[in-house]
């Protein structure tokens, strides 16, 4: 079957009736539980249970370390640019940069022209 959300073609079985849609397992969990980068609660508990800006680096996963890196190495990275050098998609873009900035090693600053870059947390 065709998810109604992301277009994948998935198994019937892996097919989750969300409201009137019809979307695969993922696209239901992110309707669900949709990535919120600005949320106190999270940053208190991720750097209370990290502890370092070096500890928290080691515990990344994919695709939170290639956004980590690609920042880390430009300096200063157009949002809208991120996905299309990572080659993944924009929900999972959201979540990775949510997971980041509880971490505070990434945050977003607006641009003049209303766009929006990631840079370093520190910078």
């Amino acid at each position: 079957m065709i998810c109604q959300r992301c277009k994948a073609d998935v198994p019937e079985e892996e097919i989750v009736d969300h409201g009137a849609q019809q979307v695969c397992e993922d696209c239901a969990m992110t309707l669900m539980s949709p990535a919120k980068a600005c949320d106190p609660w999270a940053v208190k508990m991720a750097s209370s249970s990290i502890g370092s800006k070096e500890d928290a680096i080691k515990t990344l996963q994919e695709p939170e370390r290639s956004l980590y890196n690609l920042v880390i190495s430009k300096g200063r990275v157009p949002r809208e640019e991120i996905a299309e050098k990572l080659g993944i998609e924009n929900s999972k873009l959201e979540r990775a940069f949510s997971v980041l900035r509880h971490m505070e090693l990434l945050r977003g600053e607006k641009r003049a022209d209303n766009g929006v870059d990631i840079l370093p947390f520190d910078k």
